[in-house]
């Protein structure tokens, strides 16, 4: 582990809580894997997150020793401890139905990770331009939720109905 309180140490929480998230991702897809569409949809937000691990990875190896022993903003670590705080068995638990897992998944998108990622992005790019296609990108992420979801599902009574598997 990088030192603590540096901007290695804050790409390494980003990259935890990156795979922790694809994790889950993953292990809702075996919790509804009774349901094939919305299966897909969470092997897809996985392989998103998979994708935002390598991003990180690719964005440390870039940066030089220097700029990656500079110290991090203190809030900016506090949020993204935050955000590795709850294992993800005990957000599994929660999961009775795929109402709980969209609801938990919205929580997930919208929550510490993403001030972590915004924070990131804002240190690391360049220019305004690389800026603003990253930060559009880490939107179209968050909205594939309610936009991509299966739209058989599209509601909370409906999503509420289907029973989540032990797997």
């Amino acid at each position: 582990m990088p030192e603590y309180g540096t901007i290695a140490h804050l790409i390494e929480l980003a990259i935890q809580g990156e795979r922790m998230a694809e994790t889950f991702y993953h292990k809702l897809a075996g919790k509804f894997s009774q349901h094939p569409d919305v299966a897909e949809f969470w092997k897809g937000y996985a392989a998103e997150e998979n994708g935002h691990a390598h991003w990180l990875i690719r964005l440390r190896e870039r940066a030089g020793e220097e700029r990656l022993a500079q110290p991090a903003d203190p809030e900016v670590l506090q949020l993204a401890e935050r955000a590795l705080a709850t294992p993800i068995e005990a957000l599994l638990a929660d999961v009775k139905t795929l109402q709980n897992a969209y609801e938990i998944a919205n929580e997930l998108e919208h929550s510490e990770t993403n001030a972590v990622f915004e924070f990131l992005i804002s240190y690391f790019a360049e220019d305004e331009q690389t800026q603003t296609f990253l930060r559009a990108q880490l939107s179209d992420h968050i909205g594939r939720l309610m936009i991509d979801f299966p739209k058989r599902l599209g509601t909370g009574t409906l999503r509420r109905g289907i029973q989540a598997s032990e797997e």
